[in-house]
């Protein structure tokens, strides 16, 4: 298939049918959408694929556990996943099922080209499968007891007759693939842990089970159907091939959860391979959506939160826009009600919805309903204007998936424009030839904003442009409008209320969960020069991972043993790919930086000499940054009281005296 220049393809994982979609789904979903509906913008022919995965041993145990027909489970699970597409206003072009006859077909074609390519023999299998994984595991992979580490149940013992693919044999292409297509496995932060575990050598795999009923049968021996990755994988193929889009193939990126990143990066290619299709330019990992204390979501934990939930309170476009603006794509994301509030109430409805329809308003009252025509510009006009054209770093941005850099990048320009209506005062200018270029200025600024929103609230957007008489065009770049007469007035963000607590704000030293902590391993992080990941022991057990900044600073051997005060209770979060669960606080007088260390046992609290700690659950880093503590020559102290542990006073390495951070 040659791929045309003018295509861009995106797919979502297809969804296992064995469950109910959750907020991981539309997660996943809304990005993907996103970078499709930008990509349509652009002009380019895009197809966007989604889909459900409905073959494989859990499905059937699922079916089995219900109580019901597995072709009667699955059409109700499918169901919902469509469901999901449409309430989430998902542009996908394609539903894709691994149940459908000519994806079966398909599948069955690539199985007979690999096995004719030589790839594919037939053995006997005998070790550990997880049907919660449909994988098979060396024991060596699983926790002791032959624990699945991702489902924490015990894999099944299975020796049966199997055929299996020469993954072996693909070794030394995936690396050469990842070497020279660095972009391949993406993000960044995530390559290394794949090309380490293909160094370290690849086993061929069994892609077949015997006398398992539903699957797709192997076309050359009809006791065994396909393993599921094998069939699940091609649908992006099976897709375009069976719908006449074969143009549109290699895929541009291929939008997946962490937890499938193996499967996407090292037997999809060794697949694609064997079977004569060109590879995917990009497989990319997004993040999990944690709670606000960063636990993944689980039903065991209460925590678990309902997209539709969401969406009836919210608006399914308010969900859209917090999604792509809180965080790095590519990390984890905490999800917190209040921020999304905030995100609503400050970024939306202040910046975006207030700059609307203040707009709106001097249009109408100044110039009858009409927009003017503009005469000549002054510097402040000419200055704004030129921050304005950002279309090149935008797209550049969303290209590489970085959303909340993109959205951050169009925000600036919004409140720049706010900040204009306050400098220029228009309800000051009596000159209607320079209220006219002022308010012509302010109408095309608020069509550019329309169409760069587009990509994520489609509604929003055109909502926008209605009330101002205007249409898109998708240049976006700064162009005067000639003239328009405008709608009717349209608010289209709305506050959201917010309940307030009885409860005392509490804030300042009283909110840190302070302890010392001893470090028992440093390592360089493996994909930032400036960072450490050090391993750290509270005592009794308990252990955490720290990824800190003082590798400039200290050499491991200086690190290993200290007992050094640590922040317990910030939010985790990923620092480059790493997941780090607090902060070593250390004292930088701007040109050295010493440690805070403490004379107790691991474990101890540190607390402010004479007050009893009374610490939240957890802070994020702005609620522990308003915190100002500081090293002196007389200790370390917030405002005037002394850190202590176990009544002995906290000090600093190397005596270093500075803000402490």
């Amino acid at each position: 298939m040659a791929k045309d220049k003018d295509t861009f393809y995106v797919t979502t994982a297809i969804d296992y049918a064995s469950g109910d979609p959750h907020i991981g789904h539309a997660y996943e979903k809304i990005t993907s959408d996103v970078i499709a509906r930008w990509n349509r913008g652009l002009g380019k022919k895009v197809y966007f694929l989604t889909g459900t995965d409905e073959h494989g041993q859990k499905i059937l145990d699922a079916a089995k556990n219900a109580k019901k027909d597995v072709k009667v489970f699955v059409e109700e699970k499918v169901a919902k996943f469509k469901k999901l597409c449409k309430d989430l206003e998902i542009s996908n072009d394609y539903f894709v099922r691994t149940t459908d006859s000519d994806h079966k077909k398909f599948v069955q074609k690539t199985l007979q080209k690999s096995y004719d390519a030589g790839d594919i023999y037939l053995d006997k299998y005998s070790g550990l499968y997880c049907v919660g994984c449909e994988r098979y595991y060396q024991e060596s992979d699983l926790d002791k007891g032959d624990i699945c580490k991702t489902h924490k149940t015990k894999c099944e013992r299975v020796e049966e007759e199997s055929y299996f693919f020469k993954l072996s044999k693909y070794e030394d292409k995936l690396l050469k693939l990842y070497k020279e297509n660095p972009e391949f496995i993406s993000p960044k932060s995530k390559q290394q842990e794949i090309i380490n575990r293909v160094r370290e050598g690849l086993q061929d795999i069994s892609i077949s089970r015997i006398n398992l009923k539903w699957g797709v049968p192997l076309p050359f021996d009809k006791k065994h159907v396909a393993y599921v990755w094998f069939d699940a994988l091609f649908n992006y193929v099976s897709a375009l091939e069976n719908q006449d889009k074969k143009s549109f193939w290699p895929a541009d990126v291929h939008i997946i959860g962490y937890d499938i990143m193996w499967f996407h990066t090292v037997y999809w290619p060794a697949f694609l391979m064997s079977t004569g299709y060109e590879l995917p330019k990009k497989v990319f990992s997004h993040g999990m959506i944690l709670d606000t204390e960063g636990h993944k979501m689980s039903k065991s934990l209460n925590n678990v939160v309902d997209p539709y939930d969401l969406i009836k309170e919210y608006g399914v476009e308010e969900l859209k826009f917090y999604f792509l603006a809180m965080g790095a794509y590519g990390d984890d994301l905490n999800f917190s009600h209040d921020l999304f509030i905030e995100k609503i109430n400050n970024d939306l409805n202040n910046d975006l919805g207030n700059l609307i329809s203040r707009i709106h308003t001097m249009i109408t009252k100044y110039f009858d309903s009409v927009i003017p025509t503009p005469s000549g510009l002054e510097k402040i006009d000419e200055d704004l204007i030129k921050k304005l054209n950002f279309f090149e770093e935008f797209d550049n941005y969303m290209q590489a998936l970085s959303f909340n850099k993109a959205i951050d990048l169009l925000w600036k320009s919004i409140r720049e424009v706010n900040a204009y209506i306050n400098k220029v005062e228009p309800w000051k200018i009596k000159d209607k030839v320079r209220l006219a270029t002022i308010i012509n200025i302010l109408a095309s600024s608020a069509k550019l904003f329309a169409e760069f929103v587009d990509c994520v609230m489609p509604e929003k957007s055109n909502r926008i442009l209605k009330q101002l008489g205007l249409k898109k065009t998708n240049t976006f770049v700064f162009e005067h409008i000639k003239s328009a007469k405008v709608g009717e007035k349209d608010n289209v963000f709305s506050k959201v209320e917010t309940k307030k607590k009885e409860t005392k704000k509490r804030e300042g030293f009283e909110i840190l969960d302070l302890r010392v902590a001893e470090i028992i391993d440093v390592k360089p992080h493996p994909d930032a020069d400036k960072l450490y990941i050090e391993k750290i022991s509270f005592g009794k057990g308990e252990e955490k991972q720290i990824v800190s900044g003082l590798k400039e600073y200290y050499k491991p051997k200086d690190l290993l043993g200290k007992k050094v005060v640590v922040v317990t209770n910030l939010l985790p979060t990923k620092l480059r790919g790493v997941l780090s669960e607090g902060m070593l606080l250390a004292a930088d007088d701007k040109k050295n930086v010493g440690v805070l260390v403490a004379d107790a046992k691991p474990g101890s609290v540190v607390s402010l000499e004479g007050v009893k700690p009374n610490p939240k659950t957890k802070i994020t880093f702005d609620e522990f940054s308003k915190i100002k503590i500081e090293s002196t020559k007389k200790g370390v102290f917030y405002e005037d009281k002394k850190l202590v542990a176990n009544k002995k006073a906290v000090s600093v390495d190397k005596g270093v005296i500075g803000v402490v951070r």
